[in-house]
């Protein structure tokens, strides 16, 4: 879309930074509050489908190279099948068709690779300057980074 509409862009940042969000309200709770873990299946299905649809929406930029550049497209493929299954699984234990217990490891799960993926975008954006964390923050907070 042009203009003053919502872009794809700005979806999947709110996405990215409101499952993030939602991931670690449910680990503090302990995955008790079930509206924020609906939030996050209802949240984390369409961000999956949108990757599953539309492609992923980064790509690796010119300064990241061999193995780094390799490994982009293969990480951010295990992280949406990451999110994936613990949407799957947050929904099926909220639906009672499996025994509670499974989401939280896949909470826990998803929140450790999360934040490898993390450490790896902030070693892009700091090491390679290669403002890697301007694609997944939103425009305003473009000019702290």
């Amino acid at each position: 879309m042009t203009g003053a509409g919502i872009t794809r862009r700005g979806v999947i940042i709110l996405l990215h930074w409101s499952v993030l969000m939602a991931v670690l309200v449910m680990i503090k709770g302990g995955t008790a509050n079930e509206t924020v873990r609906w939030a996050f299946v209802g949240m984390g299905a369409v961000w999956a489908g949108l990757a599953l649809v539309k492609g992923l929406l980064g790509k690796p930029g010119p300064k990241l190279q061999g193995t780094a550049r390799a490994i982009y497209r293969p990480m951010h493929i295990g992280l949406y099948v990451l999110l994936g299954g613990a949407v799957v699984i947050n929904g099926a234990e909220l639906l009672g068709l499996i025994a509670p217990g499974g989401a939280w490891i896949s909470l826990l799960v998803l929140l450790t690779a999360g934040t490898f993926h993390g450490l790896f975008h902030f070693w892009r954006h700091t090491a390679l300057y290669d403002g890697a964390f301007r694609v997944m923050m939103p425009r305003p907070l473009h000019k702290y980074l």
